[in-house]
Formats: structure tokens, C-alpha cells, sequence
């Protein structure tokens, strides 16, 4: 519980941190030839690419909120069928049934009681998969600040080197540290990312265990939703 709640603590102190950061001013990369922008160039892309990954993580954060709700449908459902078993149940032995067709009501309401279980493990799965999709995207944004930071130290280092005046109110110290301080939350978000992904494949695993002693008993269920998969490397 500490542990996750230093993803929102970074997370704080990477935001204030960020909004007082100082600028380059850009029109001294005008005097720049294109070799000496090609650094620049690649570090905007990579910082294009960056803001992408936060909106692909942030559809896929929604689709694990959308798969909570459907699960929860499920569950429902399941709680359902256990109640007519036990009706059943109860009325064959009102009619004094005979030992097969009780045999099968028993065998009924555990196949009913084993779907529950399993859609019990199967929303704790989804949620910890939500938790999972919020780190990532964290994470994502993370990965957003540090290659805007990349982006001021590079366009400093291209101005410096092609004799910009514009770089003369511009600490280059100030820059190395913001990169190496954007780069160390990130991995702080990383870590969290990581714990929670231990989390959800240990649930994962339980699930489906649950879920195969469930199907050999009662009606086939639907797809399950995939196992959690490390997120790519992002590029540094």
C-alpha cells in the first residue's frame, strides 16, 4: 500500500517541478545547418512518439475500466445461477427425487458456486488491471517529461555548438540535472509499474485456475481477457 501510494508522490513532485522549468528560446536554432538540427529533429521525434504512448495508454486504461463493468455484469449472472440451483435443489427434494437427480442439483450448485469463485478471482484480475493501466500511463507521462527534458539539453547542445547567443541566460548544468532528475522519477513510476504487474500475473494465474474448474463443471464462459504483458521499452 506505501509502496503505490509513492506513485502518487512522484507523480506530485514531478508536476511541480515541471511548470517552473525555464526555456531555450528556439529562434536561436534559425542559424543552425540542417546537420546541426538533426540532433534536435530525432529528439522532437522521440518526444512525438512519447506523447503517443500516453494516448494509446490512456485508450488502454479505459478498456480496462470498460472490462471491470462487464465483469461485474458477470458476476451478477453467476450469482444468479446459484440461486436457481439451490432453488432446484430444494424443490426435488420436496419432491422426494431420486438419488441421481439430486445427485445432479449437488453437482449443479457447485458448478454455480465454482463460477462465482472464479468471477470473484476474475474482478479482482480486472481491477488490479486497471491499476495496472493507471501506472502505465503514469508512466507514459513520465517518459513525456523526460524527453521534453532531452529536448532543451539537445537544443542547447546544438545552439552551443553552433554559436547561438541566444544559450548565454541558460545554465547547461541546470538542463543535465532536470534530464537526470526526469529520468529518476520515471524509473520510480517504472518500479510501481512492475510491482503491479507482479500482482496481476499472480491473479492471472489464479483466475485461470478457478476458471478451468469452473468450465469442467458448468456451460463455457466467455473469452478471457489477456494476461498482463510488459509494457515496450521506451526509448531513451
Amino acid at each position: 500500500m506505501r509502496r503505490f501510494l509513492g506513485l502518487g508522490v512522484v507523480l506530485a513532485v514531478a508536476c511541480a517541478s515541471h511548470h517552473e522549468e525555464a526555456r531555450l528560446d528556439d529562434s536561436g536554432l534559425s542559424r543552425l545547418s540542417e546537420d546541426q538540427m538533426q540532433p534536435v529533429d530525432q529528439a522532437r521525434l522521440d518526444l512525438g512518439h512519447a506523447q503517443d504512448a500516453v494516448s494509446r495508454a490512456r485508450a488502454n486504461e479505459s478498456d480496462a475500466r470498460a472490462r471491470v463493468e462487464v465483469a461485474k455484469s458477470e458476476r451478477e449472472v453467476a450469482e444468479a445461477q446459484l440461486k436457481r440451483a439451490a432453488a432446484q435443489r430444494d424443490l426435488l427434494k420436496k419432491q422426494y427425487a431420486n438419488q441421481d437427480s439430486m445427485a445432479q442439483a449437488n453437482q449443479d450448485i457447485a458448478a454455480a458456486q465454482d463460477a462465482i469463485r472464479a468471477s470473484d478471482l476474475k474482478l479482482q484480475y480486472l481491477n488490479q488491471s486497471v491499476a495496472l493501466a493507471t501506472a502505465e500511463r503514469a508512466a507514459a507521462e513520465a517518459h513525456v517529461q523526460t524527453q521534453q527534458a532531452i529536448v532543451e539539453q539537445t537544443k542547447y547542445r546544438a545552439m552551443q555548438a553552433g554559436g547561438a547567443p541566444q544559450i548565454a541566460s541558460i545554465n547547461p548544468g541546470e538542463l543535465d540535472a532536470r534530464v537526470a532528475q526526469a529520468r529518476s522519477r520515471e524509473a520510480q513510476v517504472q518500479r510501481a509499474v512492475a510491482e503491479r504487474r507482479t500482482q496481476a500475473v499472480a491473479t492471472y494465474d489464479r483466475w485461470q485456475q478457478a476458471d478451468a474448474r469452473s468450465r469442467a463443471l458448468g456451460e463455457p464462459q466467455d473469452v478471457p481477457p489477456p494476461p498482463p504483458v510488459a509494457a515496450p521499452t521506451q526509448p531513451q
